[in-house]
């Protein structure tokens, strides 16, 4: 749960007056000579520009080819680093001006061998595309001390694919290349010398995966001929020269055998060191030589031997190697993996697996507050607990406690306290509890199993509630995809004391306040591709959640034949919910340069109670506002619907049974650590049914009622990225409230509405 602070103003009195001082901040910056620092005789980079591209190519991808950028902008046209550059004085003594030069930018000096590498950078780049006949021409432009670029670019006709085959003179590698890749499945497409290398790499892995351990990418090229053929290109795929002699290719080609396999355990400080290998003890274990360190086995043999999937007499595969890596390096209790091989006589390979133990035990201290216009104050702390490797065999043992505690007004002058309390436990099993299955895949491809507990109680002025929750789940990844399956979710809730008039009040959940079981399974699909250099990509993140509830329990009943009791079955004399339950979040974040980024997010929420229940549980229904949704509003006080509280806001009642909710944002460096960004945020919560404590809740087309209850927030933020943590400051400001009546729900400049802008802090970007 995020740290989150909420301050709401009245009037926009405060943000124009923060606006007026930004503004003369900036003309004072701007005012400052950007070409200070710039040598004599010399001149800024002042911009680059790639013009004509017809070639299909995107711009920013044809800019990354330019060996010098000028200095960096925010939004792209605002240089502020280099403003704060120069903002600093040659008194190379003072803090403050070294200050503005650690934390602004050197100006880049033009440079014309630079420039014309640039273009012969981008001309072969266009080669490579395929474009053989392109030309790059390059004008420079200097006015003032600042040179401006512009690369213009005839591109000509592209080169494609007219025939492409194998010339290898070895039958056996032939015959598994025909068999893996078609003959002429290039036919017709653009002559792409990166495409083409990323085939030598496929084609050096499938045969690195079928035995061939001395064969790499390198070994392999490719000849283009284009004699007399209109625009297009005749490709082989051949043996370099230095590799093609027989000597040298019966030896490449040779299909290697592991064996022995070994298996090292000692801590990160022994690997290091030179003799590491001079182990004090050694097991002998399911055909694996296992060494320790010492007698202490850190890992249990049957663990380890269960994690490596490469075996004596197994034809070398490079894929299990790094299934081997990535399996244990997946798991807590392990800081560092290292396969290797050692190449013996003839067709034999020795293996070596060195695994690395993390620091067995960490502790976790976390204190949360929480403040917002409700004139609600609050304070949370958590303490945590983690054995990563309790049973030696990578087990996962946590234990937490926590303790919360809220003062807040429920009219104009009397606080009331809540006080909230619990403990939570959990073990994960790095394989797959489930009998009757094989050991091979209960124990391997990155499955784990999760068997958690927690309890919780709440002491509130209006009821005193008990929440006990079991569950237990499995987990798995392949590639960049990652699932989870609940097939028990457990929850009891026990109500010992309500206040009748609170009850009476919210009606529409008093179910959430009696005493009841939820008994859920759920689904959890999510997938990325979001790689470790995040530098020129796009890249997406989606997750998508689905669950049930109750369904068990009512078989039960309908089995037994069990009576109704106040309209509702029960089990255990205690009525149950029923529902189902589907999240889907999607977000995709463009690269516009290397300093900005767009990211567009889209979330939506349904849940349908049926059977037993007539509307969802409390906890399972969906709410907006806060620092990670709609940033103009305080957590849960938007909707549903139309629906208000008033002037007192009531967060038990701002919920609903569907959400639908689209951001839109822009993050840009600004200097040092500090981001900014701009963003939009639409969205709103629904009831199924209209409940009378929600008139006006209801989800409905009709009309055109959905699209004029979409409440609209626009606003900026500053953000302070310490790599390992990202500290957020939001402002959001109220557009479109569709609380109000109709024709008076637009927010205009000045507006006299109460609570027209939140400020949101937080740790981590919203989505």
């Amino acid at each position: 749960m995020p740290f989150v602070v909420v301050v709401c103003t009245q009037t926009f009195s405060m943000t124009i007056k923060k606006t007026i001082i930004t503004i003369s901040i900036l003309f004072l910056l701007i005012s400052c000579s950007l070409t200070k620092y710039v040598p004599e005789n010399r001149t800024l980079l002042n911009s680059t520009k790639v013009r004509h591209n017809n070639t299909g190519m995107e711009t920013g991808t044809l800019n990354s080819y330019l060996l010098q950028s000028p200095n960096s902008r925010m939004l792209g046209f605002m240089r502020t680093r280099l403003m704060l550059y120069s903002m600093s004085s040659r008194d190379t003594v003072s803090r403050f001006n070294r200050f503005l030069k650690n934390i602004g930018e050197e100006p880049v000096v033009f440079d014309s061998v630079v420039a014309w590498d640039s273009k012969e950078s981008i001309n072969q780049a266009l080669i490579n595309k395929g474009f053989l006949d392109s030309k790059v021409n390059l004008d420079i432009f200097t006015k003032k001390k600042k040179t401006n670029l512009a690369f213009d670019i005839t591109s000509g006709e592209p080169y494609k694919i007219r025939y492409f085959n194998f010339a290898i003179n070895n039958d056996t590698i032939l015959d598994l290349l025909n068999r893996n890749y078609t003959i002429n499945s290039l036919q017709g497409e653009m002559f792409d010398v990166d495409k083409l290398n990323e085939l030598r790499g496929n084609i050096s892995n499938m045969l690195r995966r079928r035995g061939y351990y001395n064969v790499q990418k390198d070994m392999f090229a490719f000849t283009a001929d284009t004699t007399d053929l209109n625009h297009q290109v005749d490709v082989k795929l051949i043996i370099q020269e230095q590799f093609a002699a027989d000597s040298v290719a019966n030896v490449i080609f040779r299909k290697k055998q592991i064996d022995r396999v070994f298996l090292y355990c000692f801590t990160d400080r022994e690997v290091q060191s030179e003799n590491y290998t001079s182990a004090l003890d050694t097991v002998m274990f399911d055909g694996y030589t296992i060494i320790y360190n010492d007698r202490r086995h850190i890992f249990t043999p049957e663990f380890l031997a269960s994690k490596v999937f490469l075996r004596t007499g197994q034809s070398y595969n490079e894929r299990l190697a790094e299934r081997t890596a990535s399996n244990l390096n997946s798991l807590q209790a392990i800081k560092y993996v290292s396969v290797n091989f050692t190449e013996k006589d003839s067709n034999l390979l020795d293996c070596s697996v060195v695994v690395s133990p993390s620091e067995k035990y960490s502790y976790s201290v976390d204190v949360e507050g929480t403040t917002n216009s409700g004139s609600t104050l609050g304070a949370r702390v958590n303490f945590g607990f983690t054995n990563k490797n309790i049973f030696h065999g990578a087990e996962t043992f946590k234990l937490g406690a926590f303790a919360s505690y809220d003062a807040y007004k429920q009219d104009s002058s009397i606080f009331y306290n809540a006080f909230t309390a619990g403990g939570e436990t959990s073990l994960t099993f790095p394989k797959l509890l489930v009998p009757f299955l094989k050991d091979d895949a209960r124990l391997r491809y990155g499955v784990s199993t999760t068997v958690s507990a927690n309890y919780s109680y709440q002491n509130h002025p209006d009821f005193k509630r008990t929440v006990a929750n079991a569950k237990m789940g499995y987990r798995w990844q392949r590639r960049n995809s990652h699932y989870t399956f609940d097939i028990v979710n457990l929850s009891y809730i026990k109500v010992p004391y309500i206040n009748p008039d609170f009850k009476d009040k919210f009606s529409a959940l008093r179910h959430s306040y009696e005493d009841h079981m939820i008994l859920k399974m759920g689904f959890n699909y999510s997938i990325s591709n979001i790689r470790t250099d995040l530098s020129k990509q796009n890249y997406y993140a989606f997750k998508g959640d689905i669950e049930t509830s109750g369904n068990i329990f009512y078989s039960l009943s309908k089995i037994t034949k069990q009576n109704m009791t106040d309209g509702k079955y029960q089990i255990f004399n205690t009525p149950y919910s029923q529902f189902v339950k589907g999240d889907f979040d999607y977000s995709y974040n463009f690269y516009l340069d290397n300093n900005a980024r767009l990211v567009l997010h889209a979330n939506l929420g349904l849940g349908f109670p049926y059977g037993n229940a007539t509307v969802l549980p409390f906890e399972e229904r969906y709410f907006c506002g806060g620092s990670n949704s709609m940033r103009g509003w305080d957590a849960r006080t938007l909707g549903p619907g139309v629906f208000t509280t008033g002037k007192l806001n009531s967060f038990l009642l701002q919920n609903g049974d569907i959400k639908f909710e689209m951001n839109a944002e822009t993050r840009f460096k600004l200097f040092w650590v500090l981001e900014g960004a701009v963003f939009v945020d639409a969205g709103n919560v629904w009831t199924i049914r209209e409940y009378k404590d929600q008139q006006g809740g209801q989800f409905s087309f009709k009309n055109g009622q959905f699209l004029e209850q979409i409440a609209v927030n626009y606003g900026a933020g500053l953000r302070f990225d310490f790599s390992f943590f990202l500290i957020r400051f939001d402002l959001g400001v109220k557009l479109y409230d569709p609380s109000f009546s109709a024709g008076d729900r637009w927010y205009g400049f000045g507006s006299d509405k109460a609570n027209p802008v939140s400020w949101q802090f937080a740790i981590g970007y919203p989505f």
